[in-house]
């Protein structure tokens, strides 16, 4: 009893805190710390115990440090270095972050997979019936309410970013369904509406566009055989959602009388990405730096152009994630970090196409379009945002080791 105590001890524990991790990114940055701290601690004694260090011998875990080392040598161009130490140095966090998931979810056969996921889908699930609670009741189950018309709060409260963490859940959660319920797959069109009802009552437009195409593009791959009916459920869908936004004044706020979609290049977004060029054309190379956007921006050559609404242009970031990387890496760092992701996703688009795995689908579609160069998103770098990012990473090359025999 004792041997197995100690065999399974780190392996349970770890798995523990992968599948709260959902909890733990909706309670705020200093718990998704905490949990990055923990993991990492328990990933390092469990390989270092059971001697697996040729763990960390894999094509993926070499991409990773390519791009870490960009985010180091960075920091040696940066214009205040000391700004950028904790993203650039702490990047380790989230490499640690990859394989610890990735290990939970090969260990012994696949052991823990299938906890791990169902836990996953079970707090998406309360996370979309709260969602529905607080649109109905105007505040959701632990009374938070959204200050802004149109918005929903969710669990986050204030900070109105919830649909960035449903779309990180959302697919991988209809993978979990279609794996589970496969014979029973007039389940999923079902919960495909009522997800995408959801994110739309959220109003948060970026990410409701991301999670609708990702789940369209996840349906015609996945039902190529029935897109036809699938075709019409879709564009019955949109007709419903367009009747809420008739109905809804705070929705058609949001998504129709917010935007002058006639002079979409005039829009707050845009101006964030011609303030992000004008600091590239300044620092073409390297970039101001990580985390420096925010002070370069506010700078006088920057606020004295005439060419565009200043009170628009001072942020901490560009609000999209390309231009992100190359106003504060340069074309230097942008590269790197291209050449990361296309050699990722090329890798695992082929594996895909051999093995055919729904949650390999789910998280490289994620990726993909979480990467898209038009629409806004949030920094790259942040804890919150990165965390999921990269727990989708880490789920796309743990099930491009299966391959279909």
């Amino acid at each position: 009893m004792n041997l197995i105590i100690n065999k399974y001890f780190l392996p349970n524990t770890l798995c523990l805190f992968i599948a709260l991790l959902p909890v733990a990114i909706l309670s705020g940055s200093l718990v998704i710390n905490i949990f990055h701290i923990l993991i990492s601690v328990i990933f390092l004694v469990e390989i270092y115990k059971e001697k697996k260090i040729e763990f960390f011998n894999d094509y993926f875990f070499y991409l990773l440090l390519f791009l870490w080392l960009s985010f180091l040598i960075n920091l040696f161009f940066s214009t205040i270095p000391e700004n950028g130490i904790s993203r650039s140095v702490g990047f380790l966090r989230f490499i640690l972050l990859i394989f610890a998931i990735k290990y939970v979810f090969l260990y012994e056969k696949e052991k823990y997979k299938k906890l791990i996921l169902n836990v996953w889908l079970v707090v998406f699930i309360i996370v979309t019936l709260d969602l529905f609670f607080e649109f109905y009741f105007g505040r959701n189950t632990l009374g938070f309410t959204s200050y802004m018309p149109g918005r929903l709060a969710g669990f986050l409260n204030d900070e109105l970013k919830i649909g960035g963490y449903y779309l990180g859940f959302g697919l991988i959660s209809i993978a979990t369904l279609y794996n589970s319920n496969e014979k029973k797959s007039y389940l999923i069109p079902i919960l495909i509406i009522i997800f995408i009802i959801a994110s739309f009552l959220i109003g948060e437009r970026s990410n409701f566009i991301k999670f609708f195409t990702i789940i369209f593009l996840f349906t015609i791959v996945i039902y190529k055989k029935k897109i036809l009916n699938y075709l019409v459920v879709f564009i019955t869908l949109i007709l419903v959602l367009y009747g809420l936004l008739l109905k809804n004044e705070n929705l058609k706020y949001r998504y129709l009388d917010q935007i002058n979609y006639s002079k979409i290049s005039e829009s707050l977004y845009f101006q964030h990405y011609k303030s992000a060029i004008s600091v590239y054309k300044e620092n073409p190379y390297f970039g101001v730096g990580i985390k420096n956007f925010r002070n370069e921006i506010v700078k006088e050559k920057y606020i004295s152009n005439k060419d565009w609404n200043n009170r628009h242009i001072i942020s901490t970031h560009p609000h999209q994630i390309n231009f992100e990387i190359l106003t504060e890496t340069g074309i230097f760092g942008f590269l790197c970090y291209l050449i990361f992701f296309l050699l990722s996703f090329f890798k695992t688009s082929k594996i895909y196409f051999k093995n055919k795995n729904v949650f390999l689908l789910s998280a490289l579609l994620f990726c993909l379009i979480y990467l898209n160069p038009i629409l806004p998103s949030g920094s790259f770098f942040t804890t919150y945002s990165a965390t999921i990012f990269w727990m989708n990473f880490a789920l796309m090359i743990t099930f491009a080791k299966y391959i279909k025999k």
